[in-house]
């Protein structure tokens, strides 16, 4: 026989390791839900808070803006450069990172002090939701984590079925304007353009991010150029009436998106999606072509 409290203790479940694989492929195991966790790029806040663990980020990174809760976040330097010093006295029991900007000697650096880091670079909506998932195993909120991903899942099918049969439409998405350059199909950029019925001329280039000239452009004749608010000089419609050639130009089919919206893995990228599909249904009433649904 024992005392209540001690065969309460002695009756109750230990709680099970969690093991899980990355998404650089590293195996990364947690005693217990993660209760102080560091978010080293945007998109990864943005991504805790929207299946309910935003409370649980003792810091991040510069530009994590989002919700607003997250500006009051203590900073830990920004994602291409950690404070390690301010990172050790947060005392993290979670480190997710991003492998495609934080500095990989750093994160080694953490995994050595004992840290678990996990890695998170979705780079489609497939991706996305299965990191919010993820997310909800390593923070034991697994159920609003799904209900989170499930929702964005059949958004994207909507979308997906809603321009099945759009006729295409041949677009140049501009990411930066000096030097040029765009994106390639491994970006989610270019999974929202296919998903709206666009055609990315520069989707088989082997750079992520190709640098192009000018002629390169020309000689692809876009019939939409695409660029965002936040990352376009004022007058970057006037730089390209300068070739008057350009389907794009002859119809005036110029279109600016929210940066956060299409270069942010988050939930917020399928509103830059539905934003971008409506901008397309525009150009193809504008070229005569109707909506093919």
């Amino acid at each position: 026989m024992c005392l209540p409290l001690l065969c309460l203790v002695l009756t109750w479940p230990a709680l099970a390791a969690i093991t899980l694989v990355d998404n650089g492929g590293r195996s990364v195991t947690l005693e217990q839900p993660a209760r102080r966790i560091l978010a080293l790029a945007p998109h990864i806040t943005e991504n805790l808070f929207s299946i309910g663990a935003g409370d649980r980020i003792v810091g991040a990174v510069a530009h994590s803006d989002y919700p607003a809760q997250a500006q009051a976040i203590p900073r830990v330097g920004s994602y291409g450069q950690l404070n390690l010093e301010q990172v050790l006295a947060l005392q993290p029991d979670l480190v997710i990172a991003w492998p495609g900007g934080n500095p990989p000697a750093q994160l080694e650096r953490l995994r050595q002090f004992g840290i678990p880091v996990f890695e998170s670079d979705p780079h489609s909506f497939a991706a996305i939701a299965a990191n919010l998932r993820l997310y909800g195993e390593l923070t034991g909120l697994q159920a609003q984590a799904d209900t989170v991903a499930s929702e964005l899942e059949s958004r994207v099918e909507r979308l997906r079925l809603q321009h099945q049969d759009a006729a295409p439409v041949r677009v140049f998405y501009q990411l930066w304007h000096e030097p040029l350059m765009t994106v390639n199909h491994t970006l989610l950029v270019d999974q929202m353009l296919r998903l709206c019925g666009g055609e990315n001329p520069f989707a088989a280039r082997p750079e992520a991010v190709p640098q192009l000239g000018v002629e390169s452009v020309l000689a692809v004749r876009p019939e939409v150029i695409l660029t965002t608010t936040e990352e376009a000089p004022h007058d970057w419609i006037e730089r390209w009436q300068r070739w008057p050639e350009l389907p794009a130009v002859q119809h005036k089919l110029f279109y600016q998106l929210n940066a956060d919206w299409m270069h942010r893995a988050t939930l917020r990228a399928l509103s830059g999606a539905e934003q971008l599909c409506l901008h397309l249904d525009d150009a193809r009433l504008k070229l005569g072509r109707g909506k093919l649904y």
